[in-house]
């Protein structure tokens, strides 16, 4: 399921126009005229901003994901679970058998 988050790489004030553009996969100037149309017709358009600004979580970091994925035990939904398993193998004698 898609998420909406404030932008990282895509924000000029907080990410929020943004972070909207990316979840309906659009153009981000298009979101930031419509809030600049939203300002002067009305006013709205600020106070909107500050709401979203306090309401949507900023979108995590790769750290952020790799925490998340380390805390859920690495399985995240809808992706696949891969894991390795490994043994190690003495060569040299035991310490038991030396003696």
């Amino acid at each position: 399921m898609k998420k909406l988050y404030r932008s990282r790489k895509d924000s000029k004030i907080a990410g929020v126009c943004g972070g909207i553009a990316e979840y309906f996969n659009i153009d981000s100037t298009i979101i930031r005229l419509l809030a600049v149309i939203t300002i002067f017709f009305g006013g709205g358009g600020i106070v909107s901003y500050i709401i979203a600004w306090l309401i949507i979580p900023l979108e995590p970091s790769g750290e952020e994901s790799a925490d998340f994925s380390r805390k859920t035990g690495g399985v995240q939904q809808g992706k696949p679970e891969t894991t390795i398993d490994a043994e190690i193998i003495e060569d040299s004698p035991s310490h038991e058998e030396k003696e």
